[in-house]
């Protein structure tokens, strides 16, 4: 398993820079979800909350995929796989800023 990550790939770049904040959004906004559901007033209190909270959750779900960046392009000189995940977090910011001025 560990092999298919150690290529130089821009498809494998890519591939990480889109799942790797996807799946911490998934857990980000589930947790937030059981919040909710757990404490009703605050949803009552807030109706806009997940307008306001879900763009801070894309921005905050970027944050490990520039740590795997500089590993990948300082550790490892792997620059297909570096440039691919910095192809796919840029696409993610811009999500970022269209659900920022969406919303």
């Amino acid at each position: 398993m560990l092999d298919k990550l150690r290529k130089d790939s821009y498809v494998l770049g890519i591939l990480m820079g889109i799942l790797i904040p996807a799946v911490l959004f998934g857990i980000l906004f589930g947790v937030l979800s059981i919040l909710v559901h757990s404490y009703p007033d605050m949803l009552v209190n807030n109706p806009k909350l997940y307008k306001t909270i879900i763009p801070k959750l894309i921005l905050i779900s970027l944050i490990p995929s520039l740590f795997i960046l500089r590993h990948y392009l300082l550790n490892l000189k792997y620059d297909k796989t570096g440039r691919g995940i910095v192809v796919s977090t840029f696409m993610c910011g811009i999500i970022f800023v269209i659900t920022q001025f969406a919303l």
